[in-house]
């Protein structure tokens, strides 16, 4: 298959598959001045003295069109800024209208939340409506309140701690995520130790990769402050692999690990950056505005308004028709790499964050995939091997060729969940591609 001809195969899959929506409902305001968050600067283009605020008419007009679009499965993760800002009203009124608009509709919510503003009647309200929370804690306080401090410079770990206490009292499903930043990049054995200590069991880890103040690359002037290497999280990444292997895998999930081992099963994966193209939701903003992904929230890349079009003419234009051949563009070294089937040269952003350029750059943390996934592969497979015997279904064997089907399966529109839709032999060198290209597996997924 030509390079054009992927890049279309890529753009249609996406189009075939159900999208998720980020909702921004105040936009970037937040009561927290974590000295590393990207999302504080678009106060720039949505000023905080405007006090961007959602209104449930441009909510509800959004609802509609993303209905017609994904209906009856609709799908809304809450983020900011801090989203608890808005109140408790405001989301009990959301809720209500959205009732009201789709009575039948399946839609579910997830709030991403700094934590600090939970009581206990936003635990009740979030036990209710079956949102699921993420809360951010970087570990313990002198590693969290390092960067994570409020508007007046104030700790913030121990409420962060006290919002923990009230989901667990409610009985809320939530999970913890975790910046990978310079404070805890060198401990990775004691920040998941420190975790499990709370007894957090459902853990996510994102590096922290900026360029310095003034700089739009890293190659041109290094990297900010807090930010870390790929050298440096490569080792988190080793040491925090073999922490979780002595916790058991079966005992605490960390997201990146599990979805290399359900690829390793021919299953896709559920975060974008190890996905084989990018698309899979949404960015609205307050006012309407809408986005191809949280990280291109940026004049050039916005889709449209949803109060001057619907969301099925923003998702056939011309922007996120570009968007979508960003990720599969990869740099040559890209597409020789052993571990691209796990990787698929992660999220845009890392490459434009490294040189400046999608398609000719590797991603920042290139070199941190390349270093963990030698160093974890075998045992990687060890683990998806054990799953493979406690399921009841049929899996491929673990291995890299299975991760090319999960590819196939992602660009089918297959979703990640396991059960039967996984259940499936491998393709043969010369069988068409399970992703519906009409070509020969092997020249397709399986290069």
């Amino acid at each position: 298959m030509v390079a054009s001809d992927s890049l279309a195969a890529a753009s249609e899959g996406v189009r075939r598959r159900p999208i998720g929506v980020l909702v921004k409902p105040a936009s970037s305001l937040c009561n927290l001045r974590c000295s590393y968050c990207f999302y504080l600067a678009k106060q720039g283009m949505y000023p905080w003295e405007r006090g961007p605020r959602l209104q449930l008419d441009t909510f509800a007009r959004f609802f509609e069109s993303y209905l017609a679009w994904n209906g009856p499965q609709l799908s809304f993760a809450w983020q900011g800024g801090e989203p608890t800002l808005m109140g408790l009203g405001f989301y009990e009124s959301m809720v209500a209208r959205q009732k009201e608009l789709a009575p039948r509709a399946h839609v579910t919510h997830a709030l991403q939340t700094n934590g600090t503003l939970l009581d206990r009647d936003w635990a009740q309200f979030l036990r209710a409506h079956d949102f699921l929370v993420g809360v951010s804690l970087d570990g313990p306080p002198e590693w969290h309140n390092c960067y994570r401090r409020d508007a007046g410079d104030h700790e913030t770990h121990d409420r962060v701690l006290r919002g923990l206490d009230l989901l667990r009292e409610a009985r809320v499903e939530f999970n913890v995520l975790t910046v990978v930043q310079e404070a805890n990049v060198g401990r990775p054995r004691d920040l998941l130790r420190y975790l499990l200590g709370l007894g957090l069991d459902n853990l996510q880890f994102i590096p922290l990769a900026e360029p310095a103040p003034g700089t739009a690359a890293i190659t041109q002037g290094g990297l900010a402050p807090a930010a870390i290497t790929a050298a440096a999280y490569g080792d988190f990444l080793c040491g925090l692999f073999d922490a979780w292997l002595e916790a058991g895998p079966q005992r605490v999930r960390i997201r990146l690990f599990d979805n290399a081992v359900q690829m390793l099963l021919g299953v896709p994966a559920e975060v974008c950056q190890l996905a084989p193209s990018c698309g899979g939701y949404v960015v609205l903003e307050h006012n309407g505005d809408c986005y191809p992904c949280d990280f291109f929230v940026e004049g050039d890349w916005r889709l449209g308004n949803i109060h001057q079009m619907g969301l099925e003419e923003m998702l056939a234009g011309d922007r996120f028709s570009h968007f979508l051949t960003l990720k599969p563009n990869l740099p040559a070294a890209c597409l020789e790499c052993r571990w691209r089937p796990l990787c698929h040269g992660e999220c845009p952003r890392y490459r434009l964050l490294s040189a400046g350029d999608a398609a000719t750059s590797l991603p920042h943390f290139c070199g941190s995939y390349r270093r963990f996934y030698t160093y974890a592969y075998e045992r990687l497979c060890g683990v998806a091997a054990g799953v493979r015997q406690r399921v009841e279904f049929s899996l491929p064997v673990p291995g890299l060729e299975a991760a090319r089907l999960a590819a196939a399966r992602f660009r089918a529109g297959q979703g990640p969940a396991l059960g039967e839709t996984a259940a499936a032999e491998l393709p043969g060198r010369n069988d068409l591609c399970p992703c519906g290209s009409g070509q020969k597996y092997k020249r397709c997924c399986g290069a």
